[in-house]
């Protein structure tokens, strides 16, 4: 049992990452119509090691864990992999425990592609995901913030007293090809806390609940229209939350391509 003792944490039972070292076998012809071969070992626990400490933060390994100086204990698994000729694509996740902070352990995707191997691809999804998700994770342990905005709100529990909740709203990727001019100083087009404030009904559940929970939130609008979203709590699908991020993408000024990433904590 994940306690005081610093035994492991349990693994999240909806997580498909499966091993933390992973060895590759490939081959493929080149130019020359020449077939190369080439291993690769990979250990995802000394890849996610090195990204934390090239951004400032130190882990110590705890067998199959990394545990941070403020107490995170963190996993990062082998999900798959596909070779083309062209490319590597990877999926990893990342298990997030925490002994005081978090009630229930978290995982999230990284999914990354590389032209030159295994290695880098998983190397750059780790690296990404330091400098989006970690971030709130950090914050959370903070007497300050850093990285992120908060908002605080009150719901009554059972009892009808007030029961306080803390959203974080972590760092945003936007992506967009043809942004909007400007706004009036009265107005705003988009914010950190745009994602989940214009989707807030669907996480209604998770709000009035006493638990800590992760979410990811993904909306994307393709430059022939097309609305995407993806939205995880915890690691699982929330469908109303994908289905209420693909309503706010249709509210968007016509900006051609353009998607929004970021990762929140209910706690």
């Amino acid at each position: 049992m994940f306690n005081e003792l610093h035994t492991e944490p349990p693994t999240h039972p909806g997580n498909p990452g499966y091993a933390t070292w992973v060895r590759f076998d490939f081959e493929r012809e080149d130019d020359s119509s020449d077939t190369e071969q080439w291993v690769e070992e990979v250990d995802l626990i000394e890849l996610l090691k090195d990204a934390l400490a090239e951004a400032g933060w130190n882990a110590r390994r705890e067998e199959h864990w990394l545990v941070t100086d403020n107490g995170f204990w963190l996993k990062p698994q082998f999900v798959e992999h596909a070779h083309t000729e062209e490319a590597i694509q990877t999926t990893t996740t990342i298990e997030v425990a925490h002994l005081s902070l978090l009630s229930q352990s978290c995982f999230e995707y990284q999914h990354s592609i590389s032209e030159e191997s295994a290695t880098d691809s998983m190397r750059e999804g780790l690296i990404r995901w330091v400098h989006m998700d970690w971030k709130t994770f950090d914050d959370l342990a903070s007497s300050t913030l850093q990285h992120c905005q908060q908002m605080e709100m009150t719901f009554p529990d059972a009892e009808g007293a007030d029961h306080p909740r803390k959203v974080l709203f972590g760092p945003v990727r936007y992506v967009v090809t043809n942004p909007v001019p400007e706004a009036p100083d009265d107005e705003h087009t988009f914010c950190p806390c745009c994602l989940f404030t214009n989707t807030i009904k669907a996480f209604e559940p998770q709000l009035h609940a006493k638990e800590t929970f992760g979410v990811r939130l993904f909306a994307s609008r393709g430059a022939d229209g097309e609305v995407m979203a993806d939205c995880r709590v915890n690691g699982e699908d929330w469908e109303a939350g994908a289905e209420a991020l693909r309503e706010y993408v249709r509210s968007w000024p016509e900006c051609g391509y353009e998607y929004r990433k970021q990762y929140v904590l209910i706690v």
